[in-house]
């Protein structure tokens, strides 16, 4: 293992051995993908303890881990807050990078913080509770435009439309195929981002360009975004696919 990964290693044995010795709730901060494979190449390492990764939704990217001896956590240390401009006639169009920016611009650490969904100019932005009020006492701005921020139950979340459907023609269910049609980039481009390890498939990092995806694998190449696979819905007379994706903004 890398120093970096060891590190990561120790934290989740740390806390693991926590839960167990003392009978009680132990989480990590938000992991991003790459931890989470981490966590998961580690599990048999942890003593006989229950763990369970929860982001706030069931389709968020970022996630704490949990561990537990009986009772599963009800993650009530998770809140989520909606970032609005408070003049829609007159905010610049905003981007998750805003968002990110601005609340990290106030001293708080990316780990503090999990998925941002950004949808109609507005963010869904999921933290600890023991971070929402300085967030929301502090910010006042992202990049030049006025913001409101409110509490909002986390399940709203559930009810949010964070995605497009999209048909994308493929000569296969490779997945440098898949990845190059839902993104519009080249085969060569589509494998930087495998062989620089930015590709996951549900959570887990995929170093194989070939791979054959299957019906509702969620992919997520780092840097460009995310997407659910459904099906292949037909095939041309060339033997072409025609497959339905599913794009998370």
């Amino acid at each position: 293992m890398e120093k970096e990964e060891l590190i990561l290693r120790n934290k989740f044995l740390d806390l693991a051995r926590n839960a167990y010795f003392k009978n009680i709730v132990t989480h990590s901060t938000f992991l991003n993908l790459y931890e989470q494979t981490i966590f998961e190449m580690i599990q048999n390492e942890l003593p006989n303890i229950k763990s369970v990764m929860f982001g706030g939704y069931s389709e968020a990217e970022r996630k704490i881990v949990c561990f537990y001896c009986d009772k599963k956590p009800d993650f009530d240390m998770l809140e989520c807050i909606s970032i609005a401009p408070s003049n829609k006639k007159f905010a610049e169009e905003l981007s998750h990078r805003d968002f990110l920016g601005a609340i990290m611009n106030l001293g708080i650490e990316r780990h503090m913080i999990g998925d941002i969904c950004v949808v109609d100019n507005i963010a869904h932005i999921i933290t600890f509770k023991s971070m929402s009020d300085t967030i929301i006492n502090e910010l006042g701005t992202v990049k030049h435009t006025k913001v409101v921020l409110n509490k909002e139950s986390i399940d709203y979340l559930k009810t949010v439309n964070r995605s497009e459907y999209k048909k994308i023609n493929i000569p296969s269910e490779r997945l440098d195929s898949v990845i190059g049609s839902i993104y519009n980039i080249s085969r060569s481009k589509v494998n930087m981002y495998i062989d620089a390890g930015r590709v996951f498939i549900n959570s887990k990092q995929c170093l194989s360009h070939s791979m054959k995806v299957k019906n509702g694998d969620i992919i997520t190449v780092r840097g460009l975004g995310r997407a659910r696979f459904l099906c292949i819905s037909s095939m041309s007379r060339k033997g072409r696919l025609f497959a339905e994706t599913e794009v998370f903004r």
